[in-house]
């Protein structure tokens, strides 16, 4: 099988560290907001060396590891909500399609059918299940759109594009929101949610840890 580039580029985290240290609001008297930022302070150190390992020691994060033990709609994994992740993420249409089911993860842009079909490069747009025919059918329906820009012909062009089409938008999520979409298609029929799956893995700080503490994944 062709290897496949990275499905998710250009990912950022943020507030990984505040949404530990808030996992445990619940149980204090008094906010003192500089000690809260020296706490965040101190994991934000003691990362830099042993991003994993501080799980071990720190109280913020034993405690984050032992809230997402429970079952992802109880609530207690709620601080998951906080730690929030923007990427672009390459997907083909029928990918996109399955994607936006899901009510947190926004997509806040992305590349366009409507608007570009008419100028992609159809011989690099497709993955490798698009049948090759049917590609270069499009390429004939693109040029005659190119040649003589009826609505007619916009619409044929537009309509019979495959959903083999690969696509990358920008979208903006959370831990606890993946985590569900992880626990619904890391074994799912299309490669590519497998392997999005396994780069969330791969890519996201400690989000394997909490697969693993949420029983998703054997120790």
């Amino acid at each position: 099988m062709t290897e496949r580039n990275e499905i998710i580029t250009n990912l950022k985290v943020y507030d990984l560290f505040e949404s530990f240290v808030a996992s445990g609001y619940a149980m204090i008297s008094d906010y003192d907001s500089e000690g809260i930022k020296k706490e965040i302070a101190d994991l934000e150190y003691d990362s830099h060396d042993a991003r994993e390992r501080v799980m071990f020691y720190n109280d913020h994060t034993k405690r984050a590891f032992k809230l997402i033990k429970n079952p992802l709609n109880s609530g207690h994994c709620s601080f998951a909500k906080g730690i929030v992740v923007n990427m672009d993420i390459t997907f083909t249409n029928k990918a996109w399609i399955e994607f936006q089911r899901y009510h947190f993860a926004d997509i806040i842009t992305g590349m366009s059918t409507m608007h570009r079909i008419s100028k992609f490069d159809l011989s690099n747009a497709f993955n490798e299940f698009t049948d090759p025919q049917i590609i270069s059918r499009l390429r004939e329906l693109q040029q005659e759109y190119n040649a003589n820009r009826t609505q007619e012909n916009y619409l044929k062009l537009l309509y019979s594009t495959p959903s083999g089409l690969k696509m990358t938008g920008r979208v903006t999520t959370n831990y606890l929101q993946l985590m569900n979409i992880w626990s619904q298609r890391h074994n799912h029929r299309l490669p590519e949610w497998r392997q999005f799956c396994k780069e969330l893995q791969d890519k996201l700080p400690f989000f394997e840890g909490f697969l693993k503490a949420n029983g998703r994944i054997d120790e």
